[in-house]
């Protein structure tokens, strides 16, 4: 009877575990740039047309320093950059649906974003010539 007892608690350990694994493992391969920490405002730009706003913050933790770039049009927003490693930013507004952040150009529509947490490969989608700056960078 014992024995039993032993063993149903060894399966429950094991299925916790690899559970905790799984969800371990989601969060590492699968980023959501949506979800970032708030930070302190660092700089405030204007879209040309004046009808989106970008906003950059810094975000400290006990990670470390990063930079958060968000984009303001209406009442929503959506985040559009996140490196970490950093607390210096330089962001322009080339027009009204492209910025530059830190050299990296990014749609200003686009909710996917810049993800530092995400990998460049030489086979993502996009020019072989583009995916190779990103990859060396």
């Amino acid at each position: 009877m014992k024995n039993i007892g032993f063993k149903i608690l060894y399966v429950i350990t094991a299925i916790v575990v690899i559970i905790e694994l799984g969800f371990a493992v989601k969060g590492s391969l699968f980023t959501d740039i949506s979800e970032l920490p708030i930070g302190t405002l660092q700089k405030s730009t204007v879209s040309p047309s004046g009808e989106k706003v970008m906003n950059i913050y810094v975000v400290e933790n006990n990670l470390g320093v990063a930079i958060r770039g968000e984009i303001v049009s209406d009442d929503t927003s959506h985040n559009i950059f996140w490196q970490t490693g950093i607390d210096d930013v330089d962001a322009l507004w080339l027009n009204d649906d492209t910025v530059v952040i830190n050299e990296i150009p990014l749609n200003a529509d686009d909710t996917f974003g810049y993800d530092c947490r995400r990998g460049y490969s030489l086979f993502d989608e996009g020019s072989l010539e583009q995916n190779f700056i990103n990859f060396e960078n």
